[in-house]
């Protein structure tokens, strides 16, 4: 079977499903709105707007387009078996383009490509400094919150929510200031990928990598980040984090605070989101 027919079946179905798809979401919505301006109207006689049989009776009426959508994805993964479209290999993203050949970059600007390295590393540099402002910012609004909640004076009030929201009042803007300084050091490292790849293809044309001896900070750097990215070390974490998430679970359990925060997620399907 030709590619181009496979792909057309392909297209062709997917917008059928995607237009069906919204169909359905639409027709959910309607009867949900519906059991809610019926249930909140003047006049309204039944116990709860979102009882389980007005949900069923609502949702009952759906019901053959829910089980059409269900049967369509059956049919799109026989589509997908029957109609085969041969995957093209993938390009590199610049990003790991970049990181695969900074193994290679040499400690010291090559004879006649000085102007190049300076532009690299230059880069590199304030990429750096934006990421470590960004640390700082964070790491500045979680102090100061900690040292916040440890002052008894911050909340004279029983009101627990009045007193958080006036802390985040002092906290949040070294957290907005942070979010942005990230989003602007992803934007410009985006944008500084495509701009010194070029020159880094032309440094680590031919070399191979270099054994780079660190000191002093970088060094204790290096050696903590390949500590955590041993696989051990990944596993024993992932194991703790298991254990102590299980160790809780049953505390909970145990002095009672499961069911109450069973009731309370009951209390928030039946009367807020209405799940019934």
């Amino acid at each position: 079977m030709k590619e181009k027919t496979c792909k057309s079946v392909r297209l062709s179905y997917g917008i059928i499903f995607g237009v069906f798809t919204v169909v359905v979401g639409a027709l959910f919505i309607w009867q949900v709105l519906d059991l809610y301006l019926t249930g909140t109207a003047a006049g309204f006689t039944g116990e709860h707007p979102f009882s389980r049989e007005r949900v069923v009776a609502a949702l009952s009426k759906i019901d053959l387009f829910f089980w059409l959508w269900i049967a369509g994805i059956v049919v799109g993964f026989v589509l997908w078996e029957v109609f085969p479209v041969t995957d093209k290999p993938r390009k590199i993203c610049p990003d790991l383009q970049l990181a695969r050949l900074n193994k290679r970059m040499p400690s010291s600007a090559p004879e006649g490509m000085e102007a190049e390295y300076n532009a690299v590393t230059s880069a590199k540099k304030v990429v750096f400094a934006l990421q470590c402002a960004a640390w700082a910012l964070f790491a500045i609004a979680a102090v100061y919150g900690l040292v916040y909640l440890c002052i008894p004076s911050n909340f004279p009030n029983e009101n627990v929510t009045k007193e958080m929201l006036n802390m985040a009042k002092h906290v949040f803007p070294c957290i907005f200031a942070g979010l942005i300084v990230v989003c602007g050091a992803g934007i410009y490292q985006k944008y500084t990928v495509k701009r010194i790849l070029p020159a880094v293809q032309k440094l680590t044309k031919g070399r191979k990598p270099e054994s780079k001896q660190l000191t002093g900070l970088p060094a204790i750097i290096d050696k903590v980040k390949t500590t955590l990215e041993n696989k051990w070390v990944i596993l024993g974490v992932r194991i703790a984090i298991a254990v102590l998430a299980v160790a809780f679970i049953i505390w909970g359990t145990l002095n009672g605070s499961a069911r109450s925060v069973f009731i309370k997620a009951i209390n928030i399907c039946t009367e807020c989101i209405g799940l019934g």
